[in-house]
C-alpha cells in the first residue's frame, strides 16, 4: 500500500479524527496528484482519559461531558477542551446568552471585509457580539472574541 492509498483509507476509517473537514479534503484527494507534502496527519490519544474540572460548577467530569477540538493536541497528545464548561453548563450558559442578547438592541453586523473595532484589522471570518451580561459592548473579529472568550487564559485584551 502506498502513503497516498494509506492516507485515503484512514479518512475512510475515520481514524484521522471525525472532523467534517477531513471527509471533504478525503473527497478532493486525487492519487495521481497527491504528493507527500499535500497532506499532515494528526496524531492524537482522542479524548483524556482523566476527568476535568467545569470552569463553572466545579464538578469533576470524564471527557464524554466536554465539547474538544478535532485538530488540536495538548503536550501529552491528547485532543484539547475547546470549552471549560461541561455540556451541561454550556447549554445553561448559551441559553441564557441567548435571551439576553436577542432582547438586546444590538446594531447590524459588519460586513466581511470591515474592520474590527478592537484591534484594527480586516475581517472575513464570522463576527462575534461582545457582551458583558446584557450589555452589548460591539462586534469583534474572531481573533479578538477568542482572546476575550478563552477562560484559561487571566489575561485582558480589551484595548483601554
Amino acid at each position: 500500500m502506498t502513503n497516498k492509498e494509506l492516507i485515503l483509507e484512514l479518512i475512510n476509517r475515520g481514524l484521522i479524527t471525525n472532523s467534517p473537514t477531513n471527509k471533504l479534503i478525503g473527497g478532493e484527494i486525487s492519487l495521481d496528484k497527491l504528493s507527500s507534502d499535500d497532506i499532515r496527519v494528526i496524531l492524537t490519544k482522542g479524548k483524556p482519559t482523566h476527568t476535568q474540572q467545569c470552569r463553572d460548577c466545579g464538578q469533576e467530569y470524564t471527557s464524554d461531558h466536554f465539547t474538544y477540538y478535532q485538530a488540536r493536541v495538548d503536550e501529552r497528545g491528547f485532543l484539547l477542551r475547546s470549552n471549560a464548561l461541561c455540556t451541561s453548563c454550556s447549554k445553561k450558559s448559551n441559553k441564557s446568552r441567548k435571551e439576553v442578547l436577542d432582547a438586546a438592541d444590538i446594531p447590524d453586523k459588519p460586513k466581511k471585509g470591515d474592520t474590527c473595532p478592537n484591534c484594527n484589522r480586516s475581517w472575513n471570518g464570522n463576527w462575534h457580539r461582545h457582551h458583558e451580561g446584557d450589555k452589548f459592548i460591539e462586534w469583534l473579529c474572531g481573533h479578538c472574541n477568542m482572546s476575550f472568550s478563552d477562560q484559561r487564559t487571566p489575561v485582558n485584551l480589551i484595548k483601554e
